[in-house]
């Protein structure tokens, strides 16, 4: 029996190398744009999904599956560039859910906790929207266009994290952050480097390595609908930080606790994000608590790029 042709839209950011790395049991062809992919497992397709004509390009390959993982990202980055943010966010899942929808084939859109206002913990799906800010606005709009392919899915994680090979970290363009949270953190530690970390903002962290596990199987059991898909954990960046020092041998007092409005970030940030993922566990799904994430980065880490590890202490 052949393998099923999965594309995977955006396969140069973190969760699309992890995406390349975990679904070998899919045909895999992955497209980029501004930042190179370094894989063997895809067949690679240069690709602007704002461009409808370029995403024609889709259809010479007839995949089973699309998933959208390309998004432009940076907060902070969408608040100042309104008009590119909904280009890419809105009008680039515009393009792909059209041809996901004339080829009849499955359609996993990747979003975020940022749809919400952050007034509260434990959103389920059920809650009402409430984005406040132009990346959260975008990629509420870009659920709702999601939504409408025949046979979507689509997947709200929570502050994406993981380890990525720093070949991936020098090619990238200002709209997509330059480095997930945690890997960030621990570069600076690593360079001895002080930092003020938010004690206010609380979210539900997801590994990418157990996010894109769970695509795979939700994609094996064609799963359906909107589901939270985040890490287990509600949690606020700076405990998120000391753990992370911790695990990797390094002192905590680099890190000093700082309110988000002395941070003074160009976009509102929500301040109580924590997501509940009740509902994808119950269909099977293997969530984590933080420190199993973390245990898995470092085992990685361990593996891939030790010297990142203090084994002074």
């Amino acid at each position: 029996m052949s393998k099923k042709r999965m594309l995977v839209v955006g396969g140069s950011s973190l969760l699309g190398y992890k995406l390349l790395e975990n679904a070998s049991d899919f045909e895999l062809f992955s497209t980029y744009d501004k930042n190179l992919i370094f894989s063997k497992n895809a067949e690679l397709i240069k690709m602007n999904i704002v461009d409808q004509v370029d995403c024609q390009k889709i259809l010479e390959i007839k995949p089973d599956i699309i998933v959208n993982v390309a998004a432009m990202t940076n907060v902070d980055y969408c608040e100042q560039f309104r008009n590119e943010a909904h280009n890419v966010n809105v009008m680039g899942t515009k393009n792909l859910a059209k041809i996901a929808q004339n080829l009849g084939c499955k359609f996993i859109h990747i979003s975020t906790d940022a749809v919400f206002s952050g007034e509260k913990n434990h959103f389920v799906e059920e809650d009402k929207p409430n984005p406040i800010n132009v990346y959260g606005k975008t990629k509420l709009e870009s659920e709702k266009i999601a939504s409408k392919v025949t046979n979507y899915l689509i997947l709200r994680p929570s502050v994406l994290f993981g380890w990525i090979p720093s070949k991936y970290l020098q090619v990238r363009d200002n709209s997509v952050k330059k480095m997930n949270f945690a890997l960030w953190v621990l570069k600076k530690l690593n360079e001895k480097q002080k930092l003020s970390i938010v004690d206010d903002q609380f979210s539900t962290p997801t590994l990418a390595d157990n996010l894109s596990e769970n695509i795979v199987k939700m994609t094996k059991k064609d799963m359906q609908g909107i589901f939270h898909a985040s890490g287990l954990s509600c949690i606020n960046r700076l405990d998120f930080s000391k753990k992370i020092a911790k695990k990797f041998g390094y002192s905590d007092n680099l890190i000093t606790p700082c309110s988000s409005i002395e941070l003074k970030q160009i976009a509102k940030r929500s301040l109580k994000s924590c997501l509940n993922c009740d509902k994808i566990v119950r269909n099977g799904m293997n969530l984590l608590e933080i420190d199993q994430a973390i245990e898995i980065m470092y085992t990685q880490i361990k593996k891939e790029e030790p010297e990142l590890i203090d084994v002074t202490s």
